[in-house]
């Protein structure tokens, strides 16, 4: 039994060699579906990081791991899920994500290790195993970013200033003792394409619904309303503040849920405070609701003050532009340019007008850009100056990276940025590159 080991050991150990030494050191071509070539990005395989040591305490995973070189995980088979790796097609500069391989079982003494491909992976230096990763499942193959991300506290109040809501329910209900249910509702609505960002959001806050809507099912939301839950959304927003007037939506919201939660909603004085609550709430009261309670005072809706940009947090404004924000590529008609096409790129920021004061601080805060009103009840925040995008936009959002579909779009405002940076757009090659890459972002982007 003893020599039985030792040989597969020796077998295990060969194999691992083998692989050390004819494993290529160039970037790996793989194909998916389709002929396409894609080339492996730099944080190939970052899902895959509980190393294991040796018995003695030593480190097994210490030597350089090249693309396509195999490194042991420790992990039970039923827990494998998808890589956290993704990978760029060269022709259309799509971002996809690679599938879990199979690989092998191999080990007498610790049968639970599992030989996975990890790619660009180095210098593993540990002595001790990493934590376990997370793991979300059944999110869409095209993905921006690996689903285990863990957000910033920051990122989520950002993103909710752009994109969530706080409503309150109030809906006519002949089981209810006076005639009508109410709830309170935290919600974030986003396309299907991002359902990966809204399990990240779930999974960080640790509770909630995500549910498709729409006629096509084409949109999904995750969705609070139970009280116990709720309690969790507002601990987390009375610790990170809203910075938008939305703030005040929140703070009628959660004068609502008191309401709610001391049960006063069940008698009559409580059921018109709400009401009163809702009238300056969002989008106010429905039809159906002002012609049932026609005496009902709206509440005074709370004043915000704006903090200074010195109070910006980067992950806040991260999760701002998440939801806010637009990299824009544009090609318009020029009598200066030889090619009669000139090249325009803008760093876009659109917000009720009522947020004003925000845009003027955003301004301060990146040290450039202007504001400009397009259309009446909404307000820009513009940069379009070639340097500051060059110098500013693009370090920003390197160091504090967007997620799900936006940062496919910034992916694209940056090839676009290179192209200009090297003046290839004032060729017709490099032009027609540019007129590729804006007919693929942002609403023309397309998902397979």
């Amino acid at each position: 039994m003893t020599i039985f080991i030792i040989l597969v050991c020796i077998i295990a150990l060969l194999f691992l060699a083998i692989n050390l030494i004819f494993a290529p050191h160039n970037p790996k071509v793989w194909l998916r579906k389709s002929p396409e070539i894609r080339d492996k990005l730099s944080n190939s395989g970052e899902l895959l990081k509980l190393l294991i040591p040796s018995r003695n305490g030593n480190v097994m995973s210490g030597w350089i791991n090249y693309s396509c070189m195999v490194t042991s995980q420790k992990i039970l088979e039923k827990g494998m899920d998808y890589r956290g790796s993704k990978s760029i097609t060269v022709q259309n500069n799509i971002i996809v994500k690679e599938q879990r391989v199979d690989g092998n079982w191999w080990g007498i003494n610790l049968p639970h290790i599992r030989c996975t491909l990890v790619g660009f992976e180095r210098n593993y230096p540990v002595r001790i195993p990493s934590n376990q990763m997370n793991i979300t499942r059944n999110y869409s193959t095209l993905s921006a970013e690996p689903a285990n991300l863990k957000l910033d506290p920051w990122f989520v109040t950002g993103f909710t200033d752009g994109e969530g809501s706080f409503m309150l329910s109030i809906i006519k209900d002949s089981k209810y003792k006076l005639g009508w249910r109410v709830a309170c509702i935290f919600a974030i609505s986003l396309s299907k394409v991002d359902l990966y960002l809204l399990n990240n959001i779930q999974k960080f806050f640790g509770v909630g619904n995500i549910i498709r809507m729409g006629k096509d099912m084409e949109s999904i939301q995750y969705r609070v309303e139970s009280l116990k839950d709720l309690s969790i959304i507002i601990n987390h927003f009375d610790k990170y503040l809203l910075k938008t007037k939305k703030y005040a939506d929140y703070a009628l919201f959660k004068l609502a849920y008191d309401l709610i939660i001391n049960k006063s909603h069940l008698t009559q004085e409580g059921l018109l405070k709400l009401v009163s609550l809702k009238a300056n709430l969002n989008n106010g009261l429905s039809e159906t609701l002002s012609v049932a309670f026609p005496n009902s005072t709206p509440v005074l809706r709370p004043e915000v003050e704006i903090a200074g940009y010195q109070d910006i947090n980067p992950f806040w404004l991260t999760g701002f532009v998440n939801g806010e924000g637009c990299f824009n590529v544009g090609i318009f008609k020029s009598e200066t340019s030889r090619l009669g096409e000139a090249t325009k790129l803008s760093f876009i920021i659109t917000q009720s007008a009522r947020d004003e004061d925000l845009m003027k601080n955003l301004i301060e805060y990146f040290k450039c850009g202007y504001m400009c009103s397009e259309n009446r009840g909404t307000i820009d925040f513009k940069i379009t100056k070639f340097s500051d995008i060059l110098n500013i936009v693009v370090p920003f959002f390197a160091k504090y990276p967007l997620q799900g579909n936006k940062s496919l779009d910034f992916q694209s405002f940056l090839e676009a940025v290179k192209l200009v940076q090297s003046k290839d757009h004032l060729t017709l090659e490099g032009l027609n590159k540019i007129r590729t890459i804006k007919t693929g972002m942002n609403k023309n982007r397309k998902f397979i």
